[in-house]
């Protein structure tokens, strides 16, 4: 390896791809084996996710460089947590989640990596919806799509086109700070802990294709573990986006009762203003407690974020 040339790690969590998993690391020693040339060589890792069958002794046969273990099957997020840890520990400057399923093209890493090797982002996602996807995707699987994309355009500071793309690269320096904290959709829980951190983000149009082994783990149940750990890494890195919304909801709806109240007591309709004066209390009092808390927790996390 030339002393110049870039350790780019490419890890592929996997439970159970042993139809696919060669042909995925074949390809990718195939496509970068002039790399070096161009500034980079890749190094492949194999996060195997509790797989039973032959995942792992495919991908040994197929030249996989490292291969990492869980003991049983831990998650798509704790896998790519895996991955990026072996890729920072590897020494890598670059590291890359690839999915073992082929629907990425690997010939795309190259083009989702120069962002970063030319120090204009420190993450990058490849987007399919900017590029081109191959075939028909169910309509609950689209809609689901631009549901979360617009959701984590409205969380961040980023303009994201695909929240949940499986093809993202990360620099060394995200590498080394990175947090995900629960065990399902990493993207949507990367993006937000980026941005908390003001990591520079950047997109790059990529193919993707159709799954045609396996199944997905994509069904109706997802989008209710994705929102529940949304605002579960939402309230960890960046908590005044939950707590200052709720608790101003909270004070309007306390302020709305009194003007209600109000309105009717100037119309003669009741004798006593502001009659529902528990529920105006109650609600004025929890919104400003809730904002408060919004307030403590954002310095926590200031002061979390800049010790790691």
């Amino acid at each position: 390896m030339d002393k110049q040339s870039k350790i780019v790690a490419v890890f592929i969590p996997a439970l159970n791809e042993e139809d696919k998993i060669g042909e995925c690391i074949a390809t990718l020693k195939k496509t970068y084996a002039g790399s070096a040339a161009r500034g980079f060589v890749i190094k492949t890792i194999l996060v195997d996710d509790g797989c039973t069958d032959k995942t792992v002794e495919r991908a040994q046969t197929a030249g996989v460089d490292h291969v990492t273990h869980h003991p049983k099957n831990l998650g798509l997020g704790a896998a790519t947590r895996t991955g990026m840890r072996t890729a920072y520990e590897m020494g890598a400057h670059v590291a890359v989640k690839l999915d073992a399923d082929l629907q990425h093209d690997p010939r795309d890493i190259e083009k989702c990596i120069q962002p970063i090797l030319n120090d204009a982002a420190d993450i990058v996602w490849g987007s399919r919806f900017s590029g081109d996807i191959n075939y028909e995707m169910p309509l609950h699987r689209l809609w689901g799509n631009r549901l979360f994309t617009w959701i984590l355009n409205v969380l961040t500071d980023y303009d994201i086109s695909d929240a949940q793309t499986g093809l993202m690269v990360f620099n060394r320096n995200y590498l080394s700070k990175f947090q995900i904290l629960a065990n399902y959709n990493p993207p949507q829980q990367l993006l937000i802990d980026a941005s908390a951190k003001q990591m520079r983000y950047a997109e790059v149009p990529v193919q993707f294709n159709a799954r045609t082994t396996g199944q997905s783990f994509v069904t109706y149940r997802y989008p209710f573990k994705v929102i529940v750990a949304i605002l579960w890494v939402l309230i960890y890195a960046n908590p005044l986006r939950v707590f200052v919304p709720t608790g101003i909801f909270l004070f309007s709806v306390s302020c709305g009762v009194a003007a209600w109240n109000a309105y009717e007591y100037i119309a003669g309709d009741v004798d006593l203003l502001f009659y529902n004066w528990g529920t105006i209390i109650f609600f004025a009092l929890i919104g400003l407690q809730v904002i408060f808390f919004g307030f403590i927790a954002d310095m926590i996390a200031r002061r979390t974020h800049s010790d790691t």
